[in-house]
């Protein structure tokens, strides 16, 4: 703006500067040619001549003093502009001060305000994220409580079938179940090796079927074992099938050991089943009633042939008594046998029936 200005006098002053300087020279000009006419005398025509060239440049003298005022004029008005415009431009600078001077407290609450949008953005996202974690492991426990069920609708329709003596279809239900990968399958296992040894029962000893139902039903139990070593079912029953695997008398004997050690083990998990507790005292009482003759062959076939009383016998069996009383009829005859081993004969005749169990 400076500048314009500065441009905007040195136009208007050229231009006057010029106007008088042609005024001066026109009249030195006129001064001396009606001094050369006055002494002269004789030369009008070149007087008149030099009068019109006076009235020429009196007329461009006018035409320049007009183009000097349009010229302050012009000037005058941005200079106008220029004065209006600065006062413009210091309103907007003090605006833009005043604006800066108060960003500070501006600046200060804004992070507070941001802060606090994003911790209410965080609480939201977080709830949301627990809602549904909820709904998650509300779905996650209903299905959970929907396998249960089901799975142990499996188990009792499978133990329907087995208090029915339906052996067969037990043994189709359960192949199925494992087939299908439906419910545990231990629990699955061991039970189709029950049901094996049950449907053994009913051939004829010596018969191939009854042979591949015992091989089945060791094959399902050992199965349970290997996927749940910490189950007395699967225990019990992999050592009531190894009992039965056939074999000579020095296989049966060395087996006999290892079925004492899943007896034993069976009770130990499952301390309320009578039938694991039943197991073991029949193991003492079959080994109690070796003869003579049987003790020297394991005598001579081991170093440590297995070794059991009628007193341990009778201990596990009455044991198992008390767990569930009458459970087993054939719990009872052993343990009469027993007394009548040890010579308690009255004690014997009381457990059999129908005299009540001893005080």
């Amino acid at each position: 703006l400076g500048c314009s200005m500065s441009a905007g006098y040195a136009s208007a002053i050229s231009f006057t500067a010029a106007g008088i300087a042609v005024g001066a020279s026109l009249a030195s000009l006129a001064y001396n040619t009606f001094r050369i006419a006055e002494r002269q005398g004789s030369d009008l025509m070149m007087a008149e001549t030099t009068a019109q060239k006076l009235e020429t440049a009196a007329q461009k003298l006018e035409e320049i003093y007009a183009a000097a005022v349009a010229d302050l004029s012009a000037v005058r008005q941005e200079l106008t502009a220029t004065a209006e415009l600065r006062q413009a431009l210091e309103q907007a600078t003090a605006i833009k001060l005043k604006g800066e001077l108060q960003a500070p407290s501006t600046a200060a609450a804004f992070p507070v305000n941001v802060e606090q949008s994003l911790a209410k953005q965080d609480t939201a996202a977080e709830a949301a994220a627990e809602a549904a974690a909820d709904e998650a492991a509300v779905a996650e426990a209903a299905t959970e409580a929907a396998a249960a069920d089901a799975e142990a609708a499996l188990h009792a329709r499978c133990d329907s079938l087995f208090v029915e003596q339906a052996f067969a279809p037990l043994l189709e239900t359960l192949t199925a179940a494992l087939s299908s990968g439906r419910g545990a399958p231990e629990q699955l296992l061991w039970r189709a090796a029950r049901a094996c040894k049950k449907l053994a029962e009913a051939e004829d000893p010596k018969s191939e079927v009854r042979m591949e139902h015992l091989r089945d039903g060791l094959e399902y139990a050992t199965r349970a074992l290997e996927a749940a070593p910490e189950l007395g079912a699967a225990h019990k029953w992999y050592a009531i099938l190894l009992g039965t695997r056939p074999g000579s008398t020095a296989d049966k004997i060395k087996s006999s050991f290892a079925v004492k050690q899943h007896f034993d083990r069976a009770a130990e998990l499952d301390p309320a089943d009578p039938t694991s507790r039943h197991l073991v005292g029949l193991w003492c009482y079959e080994v109690a009633r070796l003869s003579w003759l049987e003790r020297k062959a394991a005598s001579a076939l081991f170093a440590s042939p297995p070794e059991a009383t009628y007193q341990e016998a009778y201990t596990h069996l009455s044991h198992a008594e008390r767990l569930e009383p009458g459970f087993y009829a054939n719990n009872r005859l052993l343990l009469a046998k027993c007394c009548s081993e040890m010579g308690q004969r009255q004690e014997a005749r009381d457990w059999l029936p129908p005299g009540p169990p001893p005080a």
